[in-house]
């Protein structure tokens, strides 16, 4: 039995807003990630004490560059794929943060925290329980 012609357009009218909408969200969660490329990671060092006065990070990685304090100062010297950074804020309060400039963004650069000075100037006895968090 064929359906009348009337029938068949109001069915495809119906579904055309539904097809337009199910396209837009699939091309909407299309996202393919981070592009490999030069860009900017910011670096933090999580402190179980809270504010720290300064900080020597050493960060592990091909192609970083340039090191710069988000809060403070910082110091820095490469080998190879490591990189020492020093670290210091004035007055302590906030976080230890800071940028690396690197040559792909997708790449795992990871980092150590070797030594770490309260905002009293005083040596933590132990940097056991500190870590640098890397991000995009």
């Amino acid at each position: 039995m064929r359906r009348p012609a009337v029938l068949m357009d109001m069915r495809r009218r119906s579904l055309m807003p539904l097809l337009a909408g199910v396209a837009l969200l699939a091309s909407a969660c299309g996202d393919a990630g981070p592009r490999s490329g030069p860009g900017i990671l910011t670096a933090s060092v999580l402190s179980p004490n809270g504010a720290e006065g300064a900080a020597v990070v050493e960060m592990f990685g091909p192609g970083i560059g340039a090191v710069q304090a988000l809060e403070g100062r910082a110091f820095s010297e490469r080998r190879g794929d490591t990189v020492r950074v020093v670290l210091v804020r004035d007055g302590g309060g906030g976080d230890l943060r800071f940028t690396l400039a690197v040559n792909d963004t997708t790449r795992l650069f990871t980092g150590t925290v070797l030594e770490v000075a309260g905002p009293d100037d005083a040596l933590r006895p132990s940097v056991s329980a500190y870590a640098v968090d890397v991000r995009r």
